[in-house]
């Protein structure tokens, strides 16, 4: 019969389903993208046809009549006879099962609606479902996220989920949870898995191949999301190419804010994990910055700015040497900011948090772990935070510090750390990753770089930032949304938002988008691969050494 589930001999045990939604290639595609090397050949392999054993015929045949319930596809132990249950999402890819829809400008245009926040004061809509997540996404054999991991070796919970992309070269943790609890740190690790997916695919049919000057007229500029000097180009083995307005590229469609309308962007700075056409390298280096994902649209749209304008805000004070006012944390009536900062001290670390906001006003900041131990450990560590209520995006920022200083306390132990970390800061184009970015940024006999902004900063109370930080309270997400447009709009700059949403996505109720903000520094990772030129914020790169962001 067409509805009945196949039933699959594999070694050692059965497999009977799938059960609708998905198909048959969708669930091989998804055991394929959990499974290790060794299992996936072995799931390969094939076994020959052979009569099963009675008492293991009749127990198959009975599983492939019943009901799916909840989970919709078990497998049977052939020697055992223990069964296990399995869920797994369909592939909006499957050649199958599945049709991508159509990339269209009318389709890029929001339709919004009153989204309530969880308290006037969140920027949130619903707080994320643990056990929601677990039932949707989280499946060892077949699972969108096959495994999820809490560390307990770490001053502070830390957690990371493992995306498993049907068609990616690897199976590895893309999400992290750093907070106080392990609860929020494991749901907070799956959802930035989650939004970490948007970069391999697009989740509509990309339509639009065209130079810029066919299309200029509906698309932005790539010239004003930052490009290259010309000098760059002139480098061995340098992976992108030369921008120019008849350069053909893939365009896909977002909306423009600051214009009130879909335009075009180009494909590769979207879906940067995609692979391009052969003999077609990217315009530009693009990471995850800017890609955020949300209980709505407007949620997923304003998280993605707020990215966008913490890494605006660390970059421009680094490339600019920009000094900045150090915040004072005896006078923060949050009494965790302190505690955590504390924790972080006992290791032999001054922590120092600085004011980054920049003219859009949203509200950023540097943490910066300082070695006071005479030592000769890394002698620097940074991170970054941005958000609306001040003093939680100096606490996920204190959080991600304390991870990064246990994480380059342990390259201490390799004799061979310092060596490394001397090479890569007198030879800035050899740090080509993030990792790369941190070892070069803690050398200790390079710590001067840090000089604009600990020698003799201005000290800033709690009460004097809240001058600066203020945004109006809301009780309706949107209205933040808007806010923030305004406030990039007001600093010269648009705020355009791509929705990447998937159907893998959606079937946890999330949107997710990517966003970029023309005219602001992006963040990128390998020092000859920045972004810095055609930016009229940033005039003039008064700091040319690699910047220190993890």
């Amino acid at each position: 019969m067409a509805d009945q589930p196949q039933v699959l001999l594999e070694p050692h045990q059965v497999v009977v389903g799938p059960w609708a939604p998905g198909c048959p290639e969708c669930l091989r595609t998804r055991r394929a993208a959990c499974a290790s090397p060794e299992r996936a050949a072995e799931l390969a392999t094939p076994v020959p046809e052979r009569e099963l054993p009675s008492f293991l015929a009749d127990t198959v045949a009975g599983l492939a009549e019943a009901p799916p319930g909840a989970r919709r596809y078990r497998i049977v132990d052939t020697a055992t006879l223990a069964l296990s249950r399995h869920a797994f999402l369909a592939d909006p890819h499957c050649p199958t099962c599945s049709v991508v829809p159509a990339d269209t400008e009318r389709g890029a245009e929001p339709v919004r609606t009153a989204r309530p926040k969880l308290s006037p004061g969140s920027s949130r809509v619903r707080p994320l479902d643990q056990e929601a997540l677990r039932a949707t996404y989280l499946d060892e054999q077949s699972g969108l996220i096959p495994s999820v991991t809490s560390y307990t070796e770490h001053a502070f919970p830390f957690t990371g989920a493992v995306l498993a992309v049907p068609g990616a070269s690897s199976v590895e943790p893309a999400g992290y949870g750093r907070t106080r609890d392990f609860a929020s740190a494991w749901s907070i690790a799956v959802a930035e898995s989650l939004e970490r997916l948007a970069a391999y695919a697009p989740s509509k049919r990309t339509g639009v191949r065209a130079g810029y000057a066919e299309v200029a007229e509906a698309a932005i500029d790539p010239r004003s999301l930052g490009l290259y000097p010309d000098d760059r180009y002139l480098i061995p083995g340098f992976p992108y190419r030369r921008f120019t307005e008849d350069a053909v590229t893939d365009w896909v469609w977002g909306y423009s804010f600051g214009q009130g309308r879909p335009v075009l962007v180009p494909e590769a700075f979207v879906y940067y994990r995609k692979p391009t056409p052969a003999g077609e390298p990217r315009f530009a280096s693009e990471i995850s910055s800017g890609f955020a994902l949300g209980g709505c649209y407007e949620e997923a749209v304003l998280h993605g700015v707020l990215e966008v304008a913490e890494r605006d805000a660390f970059l421009m004070a680094w490339y600019g040497r920009t000094p900045l006012p150090r915040i004072d944390l005896a006078t923060v009536p949050d009494r965790r900011i302190p505690l955590v900062a504390e924790r972080i001290e006992r290791q032999g670390y001054r922590v120092h948090v600085f004011d980054s906001t920049r003219e859009h006003g949203i509200p950023s900041f540097w943490t910066l772990a300082e070695d006071i131990s005479g030592t000769g450990r890394p002698r620097a560590v940074s991170t970054g935070g941005s958000g609306l209520r001040p003093a939680e995006a100096i606490l996920a920022a204190l959080h991600e510090l304390s991870q990064t200083v246990e994480y380059v306390t342990v390259l201490a132990f390799d004799p061979r750390w310092s060596e490394r970390a001397r090479y890569l800061a007198d030879h800035p184009d050899e740090v080509v990753s993030m990792a790369d970015h941190l070892l070069c940024a803690a050398n200790p006999g390079t710590f001067d770089r840090y000089s604009f902004l600990l020698d003799d900063p201005v000290t800033s109370t709690w009460q004097q930032g809240l001058e600066r930080w203020y945004w109006p309270s809301h009780a309706d997400i949107g209205a933040d949304l808007d806010e923030s447009v305004r406030r990039f709009a007001a600093a010269g700059m648009d705020v355009v938002a791509v929705d990447t949403t998937s159907m893998e996505q959606t079937a946890g109720g999330f949107r997710c988008v990517k966003v970029m903000a023309p005219g602001s520094v992006p963040m990128t990772f390998g020092h000859a691969a920045r972004r810095v030129t055609g930016l009229p914020r940033l005039s003039e790169v008064r700091n040319p050494h690699p910047h220190p962001f993890p």
